[in-house]
């Protein structure tokens, strides 16, 4: 099987302050999961500023 790392950041505060709930369509892993690979792992960590958070999504085909 191959696999494929994919790293992602987001902005959690980027929406206003009156909605703090947001939803993010991450293109580059939906072009992936068209193309056939699934997800096999998810890894949450903090990016270096308090306000971003990077994902990284392990992909296998």
């Amino acid at each position: 099987m191959a696999q494929k790392v994919v790293t992602v950041n987001i902005n959690v505060y980027e929406q206003s302050t009156t909605n703090r709930h947001s939803a993010y369509d991450i293109s580059y892993v939906n072009r992936y999961l068209e193309e056939g690979w699934t997800i096999k792992q998810t890894l949450h960590s903090p990016a270096v500023a308090s306000n971003w958070i990077n994902i990284t999504f392990i992909l296998e085909k």
